[in-house]
């Protein structure tokens, strides 16, 4: 059994996860609750440790103190908990984290770690990912297919939940940072193709979860995506965000933080919010309710 964490909707736990990636550090569940906090909007802090929030352009909207941005962080942040769960798993492939906030397949054949696989596997994995054989940017789908050939692709998943489930997050996270989706989804089809594809044949050769070390959330440890259901329990260990702590500590730590970069503004990205501590002195165990 592996342990590993997981930033749940306060109150919601799963027993069912595929497809999602779960580490084995809490850190990373709480620096990716803050980044997807920081996607919701473009903003930047300035010299004087007021918030810009920018439109698609680059332009300033709306101008706050660090303060109230910290408070609607700490609204955002309470919505969380952290849990624990066990994970059962015997045989991990191991991939490489080429794909950043996009789906697996987008990373091409070289997110399967070449040391992994023997040359008959490699070359199975490259045929995989044909006609592609780098990181798959939306240019290169639009250069290989038509919008013909990727609505023909979406059918054949038309009675895949999974795939309208992952979709669907996909979605939702174009809606969050501004993005158009009507043109967009395209390119998440062929990239979601691509990592079911990616999971077929794992399963095929014997696979039964992917791991990848995590160095965009946490500090590189392992982060585990499941590719059956029920590999995952709930231990019933959760944490909860404490915002009193966070308020009474981190608006001077952030301003510290600020003077320390100078003059320059600092866009708000992962470990900002967390003033580039380790965010688990903000976090205690839920109290449990009788």
């Amino acid at each position: 059994m592996v342990r590993v964490y997981n930033a749940d909707r306060a109150g919601t736990k799963s027993h069912s996860f595929i497809m999602k990636h779960l580490g084995v550090s809490p850190v990373a569940a709480a620096e990716r609750i803050e980044g997807m906090f920081a996607h919701q909007s473009m903003c930047s802090l300035n010299s004087d440790c007021s918030v810009n929030t920018h439109d698609l352009m680059g332009r300033v909207i709306s101008r706050q103190p660090l303060l109230a941005h910290l408070h609607e962080f700490c609204n955002y942040a309470k919505t969380f908990e952290i849990s624990e769960y066990s994970l059962k798993i015997n045989s991990p492939l191991r991939l490489v984290d080429l794909w950043e906030d996009d789906p697996i397949g987008s990373a091409g054949p070289n997110v399967v770690d070449a040391n992994e696989l023997t040359p008959s596997l490699q070359k199975q994995v490259k045929e995989l990912f044909t006609p592609f054989s780098d990181v798959i940017y939306p240019h290169h789908i639009s250069r290989v297919f038509s919008l013909k050939d990727i609505k023909g692709i979406k059918r054949n998943y038309s009675s895949n939940k999974l795939f309208a489930s992952e979709l669907k997050k996909r979605k939702e996270r174009s809606k969050a940072i501004g993005e158009d989706f009507n043109k967009s989804q395209y390119q998440e089809i062929i990239w979601l193709d691509f990592t079911f594809k990616l999971k077929s044949w794992a399963l095929t050769n014997g696979f039964d979860s992917f791991v990848y070390a995590n160095h965009k959330e946490g500090d590189g440890e392992d982060t585990y995506v499941t590719l059956l259901p029920n590999q995952a329990s709930y231990s019933g260990t959760s944490l909860e965000f404490n915002e009193e702590k966070y308020l009474a500590e981190m608006p001077k730590e952030i301003s510290e933080m600020i003077r320390n970069m100078g003059n320059k503004p600092l866009h708000i990205a992962n470990h900002v919010l967390w003033a580039q501590k380790d965010p688990m002195c903000f976090w205690q165990c839920r109290q449990q309710t009788t």
